[in-house]
């Protein structure tokens, strides 16, 4: 395992007198915790679709729920706009493969998913701690299920005191022996769906670039973090995308605050084949890698660009 290196001031605030950090196993999720405190949680078996609700909505392999060191929560699954987003995710929308057109974002369309296959490793050394996870995207050929990409995800977080910290490694590698291209497409990639509490009355957005959420959709960027309401405090998170990315810097697409008829709900994508394809070859491996932070109060631009600072000079 490739181990993710982390800047040493953020090892230094996981010290050994704070809580340690840990993983645990409820048989449904793998949660990431400091001490008693949960930072994350990877749900590796089926969520069943609301009751009602086309079972091709059911899902598994994704993020949920994330959390602010005060136990806020500012992941959402299963809204009822959009049924198959859950928490943070990593899903293509338009994949080419053997000639055809799949998409494995949209669940309701039916031609495509991703399934969790597996967490061959979970570790902890105190001061961090994550997992190794698999995963199996399938396109639902004429008569079949074919799996046409393998995924690996590795998570790693420290808890920096008023921040959890967290590093997302996703590495796709075709699995059928045929190429896979990811058409270029406004929506697919590393994704958040955020919390119902924000809206446009309560939620704001900034870019590395210094874009406000009005003009941020399509823009490119290092970093963008959203600060939202939690109760009468605030709270919020950040995605940082790694400079070697593929098309670095990343084009965004978020909801502005007139989405979903004026209410503004807060969705969050970096997306690396937003307006280029990206072709994957058999027997070549691919990497995507993003940092989290999840933070209680405001974020402003200057604490952004120093965590970004952090964050390059780790890699």
């Amino acid at each position: 395992m490739r181990k993710i290196c982390f800047a040493l001031a953020l090892l230094a605030a996981a010290c050994t007198s704070a809580p340690r950090m840990n993983v645990t196993d409820d048989g449904g999720s793998i949660t990431i915790r400091s001490g008693e405190k949960p930072v994350l949680s990877y749900r590796y078996t089926v969520t069943e679709a609301p009751e009602g609700v086309s079972g091709l909505f059911a899902r598994n392999g994704y993020i949920h729920p994330a959390y602010t060191p005060s136990g806020f929560v500012f992941t959402r699954i299963q809204p009822e706009d959009h049924r198959h987003h859950y928490g943070i995710w990593n899903p293509w929308t338009k994949v080419e493969y053997d000639g055809n057109v799949y998409d494995l974002w949209n669940l309701g369309d039916s031609l495509g998913t991703v399934r969790a296959a597996g967490v061959p490793e979970t570790f902890s050394d105190g001061k961090s701690a994550g997992f190794k996870a698999r995963l199996e995207h399938f396109a639902f050929t004429p008569g079949a299920e074919t799996k046409i990409l393998d995924e690996t995800w590795t998570v790693n977080a420290v808890d920096a005191g008023d921040a959890y910290i967290w590093d997302f490694e996703s590495t796709l590698v075709p699995s059928s022996g045929k190429t896979v291209t990811i058409k270029a497409y406004r929506y697919q990639g590393f994704s958040c769906r955020c919390t119902e509490e924000w809206t446009s009355e309560n939620c704001t957005m900034v870019t590395s670039q210094g874009i406000e959420r009005p003009g941020i959709d399509q823009s490119r960027a290092d970093w963008i973090y959203t600060n939202g309401a939690n109760g009468d405090q605030m709270a919020g998170f950040m995605f940082m995308s790694a400079p070697d990315n593929y098309d670095s810097p990343e084009q965004l697409r978020i909801w502005d605050q007139n989405s979903n008829g004026g209410r503004g709900d807060a969705f969050v994508c970096f997306c690396p084949a937003k307006s280029v394809d990206w072709v994957l070859e058999p027997g070549k491996s691919y990497t995507l890698r993003y940092r989290v932070v999840a933070y209680d109060g405001e974020m402003n631009p200057e604490r952004a660009s120093a965590l970004w600072k952090e964050y390059i000079e780790s890699l």
